[in-house]
């Protein structure tokens, strides 16, 4: 909600072991965005997978949390970089 504490916010209550509801999470997009735009054109059902899951990856690193698979994250990112140096 508006008033949902932040990542930060909830890892500082956490270490000073205040009380605090945690949010439920919620993932927030822009539809406009020329990757999600291109996301809706992919075809192929894999690729498409891929790409929401190293997006979603990204979202939440970006929000600071810790990945649940790491090393699924850098096998995707490493399938996508090839795919790209091999056209």
């Amino acid at each position: 909600g508006e008033f949902a504490l932040g990542r930060q916010m909830q890892r500082i209550m956490e270490a000073t072991g205040q009380a605090f509801t945690p949010p439920k999470p919620s993932f927030e997009y822009n539809a406009e965005h020329p990757l999600l735009k291109r996301l809706d054109q992919e075809s192929d059902e894999d690729r498409f997978t891929e790409l929401v899951l190293v997006l979603f990856d990204q979202a939440s690193l970006a929000e600071g949390d810790a990945l649940q698979d790491a090393g699924a994250y850098v096998n995707r990112m490493n399938r996508l970089l090839l795919e790209l140096l091999e056209r």
